[in-house]
């Protein structure tokens, strides 16, 4: 978008809409899929509406036709997500914190994207990007003909009133209030971190190995997940996690000149997105149980990751107007405010007792 000469406020507001689908995307498509009961299928539907929606994009038609193009490609894309966790879930009985090592492999594409993407926008024009997107958007829906569905498939009973009650519970409400501040934190590193990079002489290549780093680092804590959430709590993995998030975001702010600061900032990745969304994963699938999981996952994406993803990317193309640093300074706050937020529903007895048992069980 900054090649084609949109403005930062022009960049955050069309990032926010993409994040804004995610707000009430997964809850559409979970009660269509769970009324359904045609899961598997509707997530097909998804990956290949959203590859012909941005292929809208192929030629630069105004911001308005950008707007459009985005809110359509996202309301298939991120509303498929929230569905293709329960089908993994579903595929993992009893077994929820293998979760990560399937993942990963999400991790590993992206690997694969920036550190080629870095080198080949060194030497062709950004125009190329939208058809290389389209494209891996297609094969995404290609990959979805291969999934089975799952060989147990939990039938979601009629229990919205529950739920609801659930959600009136203080503690929840702070462990969903604190997801949502971390992802609203990384509003400034997503949308404007290269651009941030740029500003400072580094070059594209160097630029997508950092990419890389951040994602490397992201594979390893996946991988590691499993371990861990048999060795420590989830809450004291989430709380060391949301620290090192407002630390990586800090360092940013007052260390970018440095490339060992940046190296550094982009390893603690692996604990600012890996291990905060794992264990955000294990909680909502413990904390709601088979009946409600679903549509737990999709209230975690519609509220913590859709909403909080994309006011921090509203925010932070007002704020980078006036200082990348005060972006990533405000960014550090709202992480430090979600631990404590973390910290405070450790003493809520009606998640504490969830937030604390070992993996694999369920509150009562």
């Amino acid at each position: 978008m900054q090649s084609l000469g949109y403005q930062a406020a022009e960049i955050g507001f069309v990032s926010a809409l993409l994040m804004v689908t995610n707000v009430f995307s997964p809850p559409l498509w979970g009660w269509w899929a769970d009324k359904t009961g045609k899961r598997l299928k509707l997530i097909r539907w998804g990956a290949a509406a959203s590859a012909v929606c941005f292929a809208l994009l192929l030629h630069d038609r105004g911001l308005i036709w950008m707007v459009l193009s985005i809110i359509a490609c996202g309301v298939c894309w991120q509303g498929i997500n929230a569905q293709f966790e329960t089908v993994t879930l579903d595929s993992l009985p009893d077994n929820s914190i293998n979760y990560s090592r399937i993942r990963l492999w999400g991790s590993v594409g992206f690997v694969f994207a920036v550190s080629g993407g870095g080198w080949l926008f060194d030497q062709l024009p950004l125009t190329l990007l939208p058809v290389l997107i389209t494209c891996a958007l297609a094969l995404m829906w290609g990959s979805t003909l291969t999934v089975r569905e799952p060989a147990k498939t939990i039938k979601v009973q009629q229990q919205s009133q529950s739920m609801w009650q659930q959600l009136r519970q203080p503690a929840l409400i702070a462990l969903l209030l604190a997801l949502t501040l971390v992802y609203f934190s990384h509003g400034s590193y997503y949308s404007f971190y290269s651009i941030y990079l740029e500003q400072l002489r580094y070059d594209k290549t160097t630029m997508g190995l950092l990419w890389s780093i951040a994602v490397l680092a992201e594979l390893v804590v996946f991988a590691l997940m499993p371990a861990l959430l048999k060795r420590f709590a989830v809450s004291a993995i989430l709380l060391i996690s949301l620290l090192a998030t407002s630390l990586r975001w800090l360092g940013l702010a007052y260390g970018a000149d440095w490339l060992a600061v940046l190296v550094f900032c982009q390893l603690l990745h692996g604990l600012s997105f890996s291990a905060v969304h794992a264990c955000a994963i294990e909680l909502i699938y413990r904390y709601f149980g088979d009946s409600c999981k679903g549509r737990g996952q999709a209230l975690y994406y519609a509220i913590c990751v859709g909403t909080g993803q994309a006011s921090g990317a509203l925010v932070s193309g007002w704020l980078w107007e006036r200082s990348p640093v005060i972006s990533f300074v405000v960014a550090a706050l709202a992480a430090s405010i979600a631990a404590v937020l973390v910290i405070a529903a450790l003493y809520l007895p009606t998640l504490s007792l969830s937030l604390r048992r070992g993996a694999g069980t369920r509150p009562d």
